[in-house]
């Protein structure tokens, strides 16, 4: 059966061309022929480049001509060298300090190119509206920075706010400008030098978390209050670091290699399908069967276990008043009572906390052909009972798992021979990634996909990096409070055509990329962790437990969970 989520050819072709397009232009606007966009990033030389600045910040598979605009004129008039050398260590002052950076490049674009500021005030206007949309907190830092935003915009490219956004800042810019105002004041007459404009920016940004922190004292501000407004990259310190390390040369025999070096060969034949998608519908339901039984087999009450993961998932909610209580107010529905029998003492009422589940857990499971073993099977009982108990205790769960699209590379390989076989083509092979049960659909009703894990004819090998990246990418997107992103595998990434053609750790590399910007991100915070199921994984994940699947599981398995994820 034909995937509902596989992207169909032509497809793939209109979005390879955007994002060949949206190359050019970027080269264009930034003079500069080395200028790329590699996923949702920057790079210049091979060289990732950080531009943590709200309204840049764009959703696959390619920017908006006005962002690409943009953000051509900041690597055409930043050198970002010095940038990094300036740049506050602080994430709420850096994304300050970029806005600011940022607002100078775009006050010195050329007036004739009426199409570019046309582009790039679009972008502007509609990163806003999506914000006034958002229903900002007007106490809390996503309104700071949505105001400051506007502030610098018209102080440098005098471009005034609309009635809607005047109505929303009014009262942060009045508090802003007192605090704020000598600061701005030298800026346009700075924008020629970027050593001297960076003084009275880094002013700017320190006085502005300043302002923060004082609310936080206050409690009106919390520290993740509207942080999402900011819409920083999931990993721009991380890619600082790279940046710098992309100069480390070769050194006592060996080296340095950053994981901006991680390129694909082609996405031609990537595929994402459901589990459903993968076998026929009357195996199954036989395969469901048999998983049933397995489940049944191990005497686990997923009732139980729904009990025991509460103190992970439950945070409080919101209040309500408790009738019956000795102490308290008096409770105005319980009049009669008192009349009648004054001294029973239980017609108080308390206010108390009710919790919720206001989290989301993320399975991601390695399918690859080392996976065939008999843990197999224990996987899928342990994966399905566990996303049973997490929707009993009120969240929600998503199980994905990742394996490749053929083996040895398949056509991907293939299209490299074709091309004459470059050195260093990257990854080489097509991904298959695998949604066997959605976070928007209940367990009941993936049933039949979750079956899919006990049929192995699927299980090839693993491009592990990108299989994380992809299910980070879903829950990041999830609205849910907590968040919690749990690998399951045996070991390292294995993909040979890719380890063949690349240089040794090309793929290892990669991974331990993305599991650190997972963990460094301090905007959009997820907790991620590992399951080892053969030795440990702790010097890839930041938090890695081993399991034993040769004996039986027991209840005492399911408690990695809670020891993984310690509460508090």
């Amino acid at each position: 059966m034909a995937s509902e989520v596989a992207q169909p050819a032509d497809g793939q072709y209109a979005r390879r061309l955007q994002q060949r397009l949206a190359a050019a232009g970027l080269r264009a606007v930034a003079a500069n022929s080395e200028a790329e966009f590699r996923g949702l990033r920057v790079e210049v030389d091979g060289r990732p480049i950080s531009i943590v600045v709200p309204y840049l910040w764009f959703e696959p598979p390619t920017p908006s001509p006005g962002v690409v605009d943009a953000i051509g004129l900041r690597l055409a008039h930043s050198d970002h060298d010095l940038h990094l050398s300036l740049c506050p260590s602080s994430p709420l002052e850096r994304v300050v300090f970029d806005l600011a950076e940022q607002f100078r490049c775009e006050a010195l674009q050329n007036p004739a190119l009426v199409g570019v500021k046309s582009n790039i005030n679009t972008a502007f206007e509609q990163w806003s509206s999506d914000s006034l949309a958002r229903r900002l907190d007007e106490t809390g830092i996503g309104l700071l920075i949505f105001t400051l935003s506007h502030m610098l915009r018209y102080r440098l490219l005098r471009q005034a706010t609309n009635e809607a956004v005047d109505d929303v800042i009014e009262t942060t810019r009045g508090n802003l400008a007192r605090l704020v105002g000598h600061a701005l004041r030298p800026l346009a007459e700075l924008v020629d030098d970027q050593a001297a404009y960076a003084v009275p920016a880094l002013e700017i940004a320190r006085l502005v978390a300043e302002m923060a922190a004082d609310a936080s004292e206050e409690e009106r501000v919390s520290d993740d209050d509207s942080i999402s407004v900011l819409m920083a990259p999931v990993d721009w310190d991380s890619l600082d670091a790279e940046w710098h390390s992309a100069d480390v040369t070769e050194s006592a025999g060996t080296t340095a290699h950053a994981a901006a070096d991680y390129v694909v060969f082609t996405t031609a034949h990537d595929i994402e399908v459901l589990g459903t998608d993968l076998y026929r519908d009357g195996l199954l339901r036989h395969l469901r069967s048999e998983l049933n039984a397995l489940v049944s087999a191990q005497a686990v009450s997923p009732s139980r276990l729904a009990k025991s993961l509460e103190p992970l998932l439950l945070s409080v909610g919101g209040q309500l008043w408790q009738s019956g209580a000795e102490n308290g107010r008096l409770d105005p529905s319980r009049l009669t009572q008192i009349v009648a029998s004054p001294l029973s003492g239980d017609f108080r009422q308390l206010r108390v906390q009710t919790p919720e589940a206001n989290a989301t857990m993320t399975f991601l499971i390695d399918t690859s052909g080392s996976m065939k073993k008999q843990r197999y099977e224990k996987v899928a009982v342990l994966v399905d009972t566990l996303a049973r108990a997490v929707e009993l205790a009120g969240a929600t769960v998503e199980v994905l798992g990742f394996t490749t699209n053929g083996w040895s590379g398949g056509r991907a390989r293939l299209d490299w021979a074709a091309a004459g076989s470059p050195p260093n083509p990257g990854r080489l092979s097509a991904t298959q990634h695998i949604v066997y049960s959605s976070a928007d659909e209940s367990w009941r009703r993936s049933r039949l996909s979750m079956a899919a894990m006990l049929r192995t004819d699927h299980y090839r090998e693993g491009v592990d990096g990108e299989a994380l990246e992809w299910a980070w990418q879903r829950i990041a997107a999830r609205p849910e409070q907590r968040r919690y992103l749990v690998v399951i595998s045996d070991g390292r990434p294995t993909e040979s055509s890719t380890m063949n053609a690349n240089r040794d750790g090309y793929l290892l590399d990669h991974l331990r990329h993305v599991a650190r910007s997972i963990d460094t991100n301090r905007f959009n915070p997820i907790a991620l962790g590992a399951i080892a199921l053969d030795g440990n994984l702790d010097d890839l994940y930041p938090r890695s437990l081993p399991l034993d699947l040769d004996s039986e599981i027991t209840v005492g398995t399911y408690k990695i969970l809670n020891n993984l994820f310690p509460h508090p």
